[in-house]
């Protein structure tokens, strides 16, 4: 355990027979405690240098069918036999399937697994292209279901099945009577599902790019072959072409003793570098550095200099103090917003603190306002989280209608980012909300309690004049401006808001942009 923090993994928690662990992205060999204990046995100096893993010839083959150039083009697959498996290793292997689908596979978009027990697959194997009639049975399923069904009718369809809109072939692998192996990436068949009892397993690894596919099928083969299994290759025919997977052989990445010493601020010999390097379960061959296959994160000599720092050890790197004597001091901004979340809370203001992704609902559609400009996140692990905001109101509005059950009168505020669409460009500023909620909330009380911000942040007095503004009621909305310059709006949401939050009080409240107050200091 002392160890695990020095090989990039942080400890969650821990009791009599289990250390939790979190692992980065960047290292999905750590999927496992096959891959946890590989780099362990390196750094404690168990085992050093470069771990080798070989397939032979499995005699197997998968025919590609043309017509998936168009849908999903490429598959890797491979063969691991003499395994012995209990529940613990069948949880595991799941795991890291899953982790690397959400991670490397973009959520199956991108790449694909299929994990089957080889003794219900008979050679030789065929991705082919089948219409939405064609049906089987689905993993864990008690009958037939039609592509079409599958699609429409279970979760995995309809997590998955958006990487076929338009389509009107689907891949498929069978075996060579006819059996179903996977419909990637949506689900697996039945027939060959994995258990304890599996000894031998064959791997598909459907994928849009070549790479991605290969550097999936090098990670759960490596895995696999430190689970005891012998790892068989698999030919695979293309219609003008054919190759062999997994392709786990090593890379190269240069070897630059100069720069690592002055990455890592040491004055490391040669050889303590290539000592540091084989703890890190890394090679060494003249000038190059050579990298196991499932280390897809080794891609620059810079990375070398951290392996070598992990080799070496974190722990005998002692701090090294700037020689400056020149002092430091607080960042001005944020002595400004740190002053101006102290008046709001002096005030007797409850200070919030909420997500800068937000849903489209809350930000858009309960107040009635056009979504056009939104900025929406690519590949959102939850439509909850899945727009960057551009303004504070409807976070602070979400938060007050959690808490219709508590006591009123109920004052709020938020101090945080927000982000912009101008002229093609994203750009983020600070912004100041403040929400006030109860039966007599009105404009005059959220003018006040604007006035006096301004009046203790600034020195000087804001002038309102009426407005318009997509979070307040006409009518009951003024613009604020210092020295002529608009800071921002005040007044009372708008009704229709009021209602879609199921709040049962009116709420008024203002939203100010504190950087034209800053500049202005």
């Amino acid at each position: 355990m002392d160890r695990l923090p020095y090989i990039g993994l942080e400890i969650e928690g821990s009791d009599a027979k289990t250390v939790r662990v979190e692992y980065s992205p960047n290292r999905p060999d750590f999927g496992t405690d096959y891959g946890i204990a590989r780099a362990l046995r390196g750094t404690m100096g168990k085992e050093l240098g470069l771990p080798r893993y070989n397939s032979r010839p499995s005699g197997m083959s998968v025919a590609v069918d043309p017509r998936l150039a168009s849908v999903r083009p490429y598959i890797a697959c491979a063969t691991a036999t003499g395994l012995k498996m209990d529940d613990e290793d069948v949880r595991q292997l799941i795991s890291l399937q899953e982790d690397l689908h959400n991670g490397l596979g973009r959520k199956r978009r991108r790449v694909a697994i299929g994990l089957h027990d080889m003794a219900a697959v008979v050679p030789p194997i065929n991705y082919s292209a089948k219409p939405s009639s064609f049906r089987f049975v689905p993993l864990d399923g008690t009958g037939e279901m039609s592509i079409g069904g599958i699609l429409a009718d279970t979760e995995q369809g309809r997590l998955y099945g958006g990487v076929f809109k338009g389509k009107k072939l689907y891949p498929v692998i069978t075996d060579a009577r006819g059996t179903v192996l996977s419909f990637p990436p949506i689900i697996n068949g039945n027939a060959t599902k994995v258990s304890t009892k599996t000894r031998g397993l064959f791997i598909d690894v459907t994928s849009t790019e070549v790479r991605a596919g290969d550097d999936v099928l090098a990670v759960l083969a490596t895995t696999l072959a430190d689970m005891g299994a012998s790892l068989g290759s698999v030919k695979v025919n293309y219609s003008r072409s054919s190759r062999r997977t997994p392709d786990l052989r090593p890379s190269k990445v240069p070897l630059n003793t100069d720069m690592i010493s002055d990455v890592l601020g040491l004055d490391l010999s040669r050889k303590l570098v290539v000592e540091s390097l084989r703890r890190s379960r890394l090679g060494v061959e003249g000038s190059v550095v050579v990298v196991p296959r499932y280390r897809l994160d080794i891609i620059h000599p810079v990375d070398i200099a951290e392996e070598v720092a992990l080799g070496y050890g974190f722990d005998r790197i002692s701090p090294l103090y700037p020689e400056s004597r020149q002092p430091g001091a607080f960042n001005s901004l944020s002595q400004f917003l740190e002053r101006a979340a102290d008046i709001l809370a002096g005030s007797g203001v409850v200070e919030l603190m909420t997500y800068e992704l937000v849903d489209e609902e809350t930000l858009y559609a309960k107040f009635g306002r056009p979504s056009e400009k939104r900025i929406q996140v690519e590949n959102p692990r939850s439509i909850d989280h899945s727009i960057l905001r551009d303004s504070l109101v409807p976070s602070l509005m979400a938060a007050l209608a959690k808490n219709v059950k508590e006591e009123y009168p109920q004052r709020v505020f938020e101090i945080g980012r927000v982000y912009l669409r101008e002229k093609g460009t994203v750009s983020e500023e600070w912004r100041l909300c403040c929400l006030i909620a109860h039966s007599q909330s009105s404009f005059t009380e959220a003018k006040m309690y604007l006035e006096s911000f301004v009046r203790l942040m600034a020195g000087r007095e804001a002038a309102t004049r009426p407005s318009l503004h997509w979070a307040f009621a006409p009518g009951r909305c003024g613009v604020a401006s210092l020295g002529g310059t608009p800071i921002g709006h005040v007044g009372e949401i708008t009704p229709e808001a009021v209602t879609a939050f199921h709040m049962g009080v009116p709420v008024s409240g203002f939203e100010i942009r504190l950087p034209r107050i800053y500049e202005r200091l």
